[in-house]
Parts: structure tokens; C-alpha cells; sequence
């Protein structure tokens, strides 16, 4: 009995890793997709909706080794259940430097408002990434 527990506890924790929160009802069947760059890890993902809209939030980390942040960005792609992009947007993180120093490792955080959601999203994928090709906003 205790070997089937650990794999259960174990999957908690790494879930509660990426989505620390738990997402309001009514979009709580929407997954969440946190996808890295060279240089930043998206770390945490969540939807909130706290007295007003819908929004995706969460962290990013500097990879170690990872280079200068200043020109990278996050993608935010909703998808529905075949996977069509139903909404693309580019969104910032603050700071947009993130800095290694001795006692912390470089976040930074962003929020991004949804609403009105797509009827039909069925994935929210936060993808960093490095330059400006390739984004359409929206």
C-alpha cells in the first residue's frame, strides 16, 4: 500500500510545482502548458480571477547558465480540444532583467488578462521566448 502512496504524493508535489493555485470552477478543465526557453523557465501557472477578469499569472526563473533576459518574452497561446489557436498574444515579465545574485535566484512575474475567454479553450500554453519572430498579438 505504501509504494502505490509515494507515486500519488510524489505527482502532487510536481504538479503543485507548475499550478499553485487552484483555478476558479468554471475554467478549472482548462490545462495549463508552461513551455521554457534557452534562457527562462516558466516555473508557475496559474488562473485567477480576483473581483474582475480572468487572467493567467505565474513566475519565471533564469535558467542557470541562461543568458540576458532583456530580449526575451512569453507567448500566450489559447488552444481548444483540437488543438486550433483560438487567441495569441505577447506578454512581458517584470523585471524584464533578471539578475543572479548570491543569496536569490532570479523571478520574475507575469499577468495576463483573458477575458473574454474563447468559448471552446481547452489549453493555455505560457511559452518563453527569445526575439520577436513568430508572435502574432492579439
Amino acid at each position: 500500500m505504501k509504494i502505490q502512496v509515494v507515486p500519488l504524493l510524489a505527482a502532487a508535489v510536481l504538479a503543485g510545482c507548475v499550478t499553485p493555485y487552484r483555478a476558479p470552477s468554471d475554467v478549472a478543465h482548462i490545462r495549463l502548458a508552461p513551455v521554457d526557453s534557452r534562457v527562462v523557465k516558466v516555473e508557475k501557472i496559474w488562473l485567477e480571477r480576483e473581483a474582475g477578469p480572468l487572467v493567467v499569472t505565474g513566475h519565471v526563473l533564469k535558467r542557470l547558465g541562461g543568458g540576458d533576459t532583456r530580449g526575451t518574452h512569453l507567448d500566450v497561446t489559447l488552444y481548444d480540444a483540437r488543438g486550433a489557436v483560438l487567441r495569441q498574444a505577447k506578454a512581458a515579465f517584470s523585471p524584464t532583467e533578471l539578475v543572479t545574485t548570491y543569496h536569490k535566484h532570479p523571478h520574475g512575474k507575469y499577468r495576463v488578462e483573458l477575458d473574454p475567454l474563447p468559448p471552446g479553450t481547452a489549453t493555455i500554453e505560457v511559452r518563453a521566448h527569445e526575439g520577436a519572430e513568430g508572435t502574432v498579438d492579439g
